[in-house]
């Protein structure tokens, strides 16, 4: 499988609006099976650059892999697990998070977190590098009627694509089995896409639409041709 391909699609996906993270007036962490997030938003906390953090996600399609990945077996909220770790892990004070425990995909992290708030500020969003775009357009959707807001995205790892997992930096621990982490970024484009199965108006109009750059779209089109077979139908 064509390597930089898959690369060209991730980077793009894994949006990071700044090289690292920036004064905020809060930090909005998705919940997803990607510890690293967890570790940015404590960084970010502990670095005085953020007073809060919002945790959006409740039991979704990443839960499972998120239960594996702490060892748990019971059933409940990312958001509970993640506000777990930030509190044992990395001492960050409970009264410094507030958690959003219902949210289910992207959409609803963006809807039922601006439900939570009040006043146009500059937020951050940490969010799965694989969704962490579309994660972006959602919330530019949810936010548009709250004058002032800023949003600035910060996926928590560029991925490097190695021959058989995908992990944060060369050489480190696997974040994802490789044909599943190329399924995923494949089934992000064709959610992105303004067309009749995408996400944008032309579509379920569920964000607005995305101008998908040449190099990407041809990077998908090369892989969707010759592995049809990873192509998964488009929800969450």
């Amino acid at each position: 499988m064509d390597t930089a391909a898959v690369t060209v699609i991730s980077d793009y996906l894994a949006r990071r609006d700044v090289s690292t993270p920036v004064d905020a007036g809060l930090l909005v962490l998705m919940g997803s099976a990607v510890l690293e997030s967890v570790e940015v938003a404590a960084q970010t906390w502990q670095a005085g650059l953020v007073p809060r953090i919002l945790i959006s996600g409740g039991i979704g399609h990443s839960t499972r892999h998120l239960l594996a990945k702490v060892g748990e077996t019971g059933l409940r909220p990312e958001a509970h697990i993640f506000r777990d770790l930030l509190i044992r892990q990395y001492g960050v004070p409970a009264a410094a998070i507030e958690v959003e425990d219902r949210s289910t995909n992207c959409g609803e992290n963006a809807e039922f977190t601006r439900a939570l708030v009040d006043r146009g500020q500059r937020l951050l969003l940490v969010q799965d590098p694989t969704m962490q775009r579309r994660t972006h357009a959602s919330f530019e959707r949810s936010f548009r009627d709250l004058p002032g807001t800023e949003l600035i995205s910060f996926a928590p790892v560029v991925p490097w694509i190695g021959p058989y997992y995908v992990a944060a930096a060369a050489g480190g621990p696997a974040i994802w089995e490789r044909e599943r982490f190329v399924s995923l970024v494949l089934g992000e484009i064709r959610r992105l896409r303004d067309d009749q199965d995408g996400y944008g108006p032309r579509g379920r109009n569920f964000i607005d639409r995305v101008d998908l750059l040449p190099a990407v779209l041809d990077a998908y089109s090369n892989l969707t041709s010759r592995h049809p077979e990873l192509i998964r139908p488009a929800g969450g």
